[in-house]
């Protein structure tokens, strides 16, 4: 797992996706959200989450296998605070899982969950407290057609600027109404002391705004808006 503080994913989170992509752009880097089609299983009651990714990736299969033990044990091994990220890689009109195993993530203390593929039991998800971005809803289960095929390796999701979406384990999720958005976890450091920086600005900017300042004027004294 990332040796990410706790303080700069707080810092990261408090910052919000926004921010972390205005960091990015400023650093010459491309953003990385995710698709924007992934959307809170808890709507408005869904709470902004970050944390170090642990990657579970699987297959579309056709083996008729009445269990997916490598997916349970991926889930008994989450550490607590950690972003839950699974990768459907082409999943579709299935379920990576439901409330049972979603269950298990919360009791881990798994941060949050973004799931590019995917989910069932949304009925029960609403009332779990704990925040996830999906790609959409599904009664039928995985089980004979999709299974986990790896977890805590480089995994592909779909992108919002980039069609795919490389995360390596560890590397920090940030998710809020905005949708998700990555940071590698070798620059994690930097862009929390950049966002920070860019947050402050960002709010006396908007005070000098609500004031009358006009936006020509604002963009002189900022450099940016």
């Amino acid at each position: 797992m990332s040796k990410v503080s706790k303080e700069t994913i707080a810092i990261l989170k408090s910052a919000g996706t926004a921010v972390i992509g205005d960091v990015a752009d400023n650093l010459g880097l491309k953003p990385e959200p995710l698709a924007n089609d992934l959307w809170p299983t808890r709507g408005s009651e869904s709470e902004p989450f970050a944390g170090p990714a642990y990657t579970v990736g699987g297959v579309p299969c056709t083996d008729g296998a009445k269990g997916d033990r490598p997916k349970l044990k991926a889930i008994d091994e989450m550490p607590e605070d950690c972003v839950a990220l699974w990768a459907g890689n082409g999943m579709q009109g299935i379920c990576c899982f439901g409330d049972l195993l979603a269950s298990a993530m919360k009791c881990r203390g798994v941060a949050g969950v973004v799931v590019d593929g995917g989910i069932r039991d949304l009925g029960f998800l609403r009332t779990l407290e704990l925040s996830m971005m999906v790609q959409y809803a599904s009664p039928a289960q995985a089980i004979g057609r999709w299974r986990v095929t790896d977890c805590q390796v480089p995994v592909e999701v779909r992108g919002a600027i980039a069609e795919r979406v490389t995360i390596h384990p560890g590397d920090i999720i940030v998710a809020d109404e905005d949708g998700v958005i990555v940071v590698p976890a070798g620059r994690a450091d930097e862009f929390a002391r950049l966002a920070a920086d860019w947050e402050s600005k960002d709010q006396a900017a908007r005070e000098d705004i609500m004031n009358g300042m006009k936006l020509l004027d604002a963009i002189e004294k900022y450099g940016a808006l």
